[in-house]
């Protein structure tokens, strides 16, 4: 008993290990979810499918051969009367004679091929079109899993961020409670203050557990899209070199965009497919037969013989109710639809590109701000404290610079994540 909870918790501990990554940067995240995502495997499913469908459309050409084999009862023989004379009988009168006997067996073989079959040839075009297609179309749902991946990463990473700003904080909060709390013991400093530092300390506190939330949100996120019960992220949120970008990226390179051309290409053969769908056809089929009755009678010889035929068919469609019609109309809005849907696209696509070039452009002017104002909070705050322990500052001046700092801080971090990702967007390097 006790080596069966052992082994019940060493594939316990085992599952559990192999369910958490550890990932050291973007790239290792987007690779890991190429690979293991819910939503990644179902999108590289799609080429698959589509490529199964084109070849049940080129099998179509192909000679088709069959195997078969029959058996039949008759208990009721087909009957048919002719003339007595022909057999030597009385002029006038009429003989009964049934053809075949009760018991028919049959074993042979078939061969059919289409010669020409333009609308088989115009299905096939189609499903090569949309096997294009699918490629397009699971390129463009990862490029957008990719992007769901990258803006979850990077607001993680600031959120992650926060989190160590708080340890700061609880540091200078603590340092700040235990100054005032001597002042107070003291009597040299206003209660209120005190009160008011001792709140602070706790609203550092709640904004830690508060953090630890948002963190743990964004965390869920990426597992959901991961499909993992957990990830630890071990890239810090370092500098970034700022590169100039002066043009939008080019949309002809972006999956959607290829995806709707290709759209438009599979409309354009379905189209054709139906123009097709009323034309004649012909194709060629050879049968061979052997065929053996008896009626299990004793000492009764059965009967067998062979059979085989070469036939062309010529199939003329004249009229199907206008079905035909009214697959060329339909195809002719598919194609009307995919146009226009090619053109949205081509319109979103500049957009979205245009914006995040102006989105990146903003962060990159407003970096240098920022690092500035960084930094003269950062040197605030340190005079704040040593004032503070010094005696020479009020509470209402340092939790003024206290704040600042913070809301520096945070600005800070948000547009340096924001730059990061703008500029992968922007390079479309995801």
């Amino acid at each position: 008993m006790r080596w069966f909870f052992i082994f019940i918790n060493f594939l316990v501990l085992g599952t559990t290990a192999r369910a958490q990554i550890s990932v050291d940067g973007l790239d290792e995240l987007l690779t890991f979810a190429d690979r293991n995502s819910p939503a990644a495997k179902q999108t590289q499913l799609q080429p698959y499918m589509a490529k199964q469908e084109r070849n049940m459309q080129a099998a179509v050409l192909y000679p088709k051969v069959n195997a078969f084999a029959t058996g039949d009862y008759y208990p009721i023989l087909a009957t048919q009367l002719i003339p007595a004379e022909a057999l030597g009988g009385a002029p006038g009168t009429y003989l009964k004679a049934q053809f075949g006997l009760p018991y028919v067996f049959a074993t042979g073989a078939e061969v059919s091929m289409p010669i020409i079959n333009m609308n088989n040839w115009a299905k096939l075009s189609r499903a090569k079109a949309q096997f294009e297609q699918s490629k397009y179309s699971s390129n463009a749902a990862l490029e957008n899993l990719h992007m769901q991946l990258i803006q979850s990463y990077y607001q993680t990473l600031v959120t992650k961020e926060v989190l160590k700003l708080n340890e700061e904080n609880e540091k200078t909060a603590t340092e700040l409670l235990r100054i005032m709390t001597d002042r107070n013991e003291q009597g040299v400093v206003d209660p209120a203050d005190y009160n008011r530092a001792k709140n602070l300390s706790l609203d550092v506190k709640a904004a830690r557990i508060s953090n630890n939330q948002t963190f743990q949100q964004s965390v869920n996120n990426l597992n959901a899209l991961l499909g993992t019960d957990t990830v630890v992220l071990n890239e810090e949120l370092d500098d970034f070199e700022w590169p100039m970008l002066y043009e939008p990226g080019n949309i002809n390179n972006r999956p959607a965009w290829q995806e709707a051309a290709w759209k438009v290409r599979t409309a354009e053969m379905s189209l054709r497919e139906s123009r097709t769908g009323g034309m004649p056809n012909l194709s060629v089929s050879g049968r061979y037969t052997y065929n053996m009755q008896t009626n299990f009678e004793p000492n009764f010889n059965n009967i067998d013989f062979n059979i085989a035929s070469v036939s062309l068919r010529l199939n003329v469609p004249l009229f199907q109710g206008g079905y035909y019609h009214s697959m060329q109309q339909r195809s002719k809005l598919q194609l009307q639809t995919a146009k226009l849907e090619q053109k949205r696209t081509e319109d979103n696509l500049t957009k979205q590109q245009e914006d995040w070039l102006a989105q990146y452009t903003a962060e990159f002017n407003k970096k240098e701000v920022l690092t500035e104002k960084l930094a003269t909070a950062k040197d605030n705050l340190r005079i704040a404290k040593l004032s503070t322990k010094e005696g020479v500052m009020e509470f209402d001046e340092f939790n003024t610079l206290f704040m600042e700092y913070n809301k520096a801080r945070i600005e800070y971090l948000q547009n340096l994540a924001d730059g990061i990702l703008y500029h992968l967007l922007s390079t479309q390097n995801f």
